[in-house]
């Protein structure tokens, strides 16, 4: 692809490298800014995003750059397992700095991750169906302006809908003031409620596979990602919590990140079929919190599939989270 399938002279056309890490981070930061998204980046984790396994950034990444500024990308990430629907999940990843946008960047960009990620799902996944799938950004406040500009990424809607994609989930974010609400003590029927040890690290992973079997949309992840989201420089081990028992199984368990400072992220939480319904998922995201108060946090949040079929959302009201926010996939079927 060249500069002429757009637009100025002075764009160029090449993939990211791990030199990018600054200009992406600023680029980023850029476009949190504009679209009032309220996740600021940090060259550590545009580091550790580009460095996942399975990421092949000469083939898989396409960068926008205007002279020495980076203005927009894309990135084909095909997950190596099939979803419970037995589907190659192909997401497609990518943003353009608010100046340049309206520019044709966004569809360009669609297209080579679209053609990126139909070769990688071919090759991983040979006569497997599989999905598009891209974040369709924000829903607006309830009773705002239905004229006024989308914010929180939702402006990306009008070509997502142009190129056949339709909104397939809804997504709840959640947070709790911390401390907060005095939480209820919990009955955790003999399980051990604790911090993880690092030797659990593959105990926790096999516990949520099995905790998210069932839900929509979901694959298996495999060690190596696992293990580098478990060594994060943003995970915070000691925040988080999982419930173990007597055989030494993971039944439930609570990852806890700190993506903006003062703010606990629960990036994860589940529990293993068997466990549910016995107060268990309570008694660890009650230890999380506690321990988070302790350590300072001024908040805890987290987001959950709108039609959970476990019912979380009603868990998470339960323990003092409040609805913030509703953010939306997008898929369309490859080919």
């Amino acid at each position: 692809m060249t500069s002429t399938d757009t637009a100025a002279d002075s764009l160029t056309w090449t993939p990211l490298t791990l030199e990018d890490v600054p200009a992406l981070t600023a680029l980023l930061n850029r476009v949190d800014q504009a679209d009032d998204l309220g996740e600021p980046a940090e060259e550590a984790s545009t580091r550790e995003w580009l460095t996942m396994p399975d990421r092949d950034l000469a083939g898989d990444s396409l960068a926008v750059r205007d002279r020495d500024e980076l203005v927009a990308v894309s990135l084909a990430d095909v997950h190596v397992s099939l979803d419970r629907d037995g589907r190659a999940r192909c997401q497609l990843l990518g943003t353009v700095d608010p100046a340049y946008r309206r520019r044709g960047l966004g569809t360009a960009l669609f297209e080579h991750g679209e053609r990126r990620a139909a070769e990688l799902a071919a090759a991983r996944h040979p006569g497997v169906p599989a999905v598009y799938r891209t974040s369709g950004g924000r829903d607006p406040a309830a009773g705002s302006d239905p004229s006024a500009p989308r914010t929180g990424g939702a402006d990306v809607r009008p070509l997502l809908e142009r190129r056949g994609y339709r909104r397939v989930r809804s997504w709840l974010s959640m947070t709790r003031e911390l401390p907060g609400a005095e939480l209820p003590a919990v009955d955790a029927e003999g399980a051990r409620i604790s911090a993880p040890a690092d030797t659990e690290r593959e105990a926790t992973r096999l516990a949520h596979l099995a905790a998210f079997a069932d839900h929509w949309g979901s694959a298996p992840v495999g060690e190596e990602r696992w293990n580098m989201m478990w060594s994060s420089h943003t995970a915070r081990r000691e925040l988080s919590t999982i419930a173990v028992d007597d055989e030494g199984a993971v039944l439930a368990y609570a990852i806890a990140m700190e993506d903006k400072p003062g703010v606990l992220h629960l990036a994860l939480v589940g529990t293993r079929p068997a466990a549910r319904g016995r107060g268990i998922a309570r008694a660890v995201i009650a230890r999380t919190l506690d321990a988070a108060a302790r350590a300072g946090y001024s908040s805890a949040e987290l987001e959950v599939d709108a039609e959970s079929l476990t019912g979380a959302t009603r868990l998470y009201d339960a323990l003092g989270f409040t609805r913030e926010h509703v953010y939306a996939t997008f898929e369309k079927p490859v080919g």
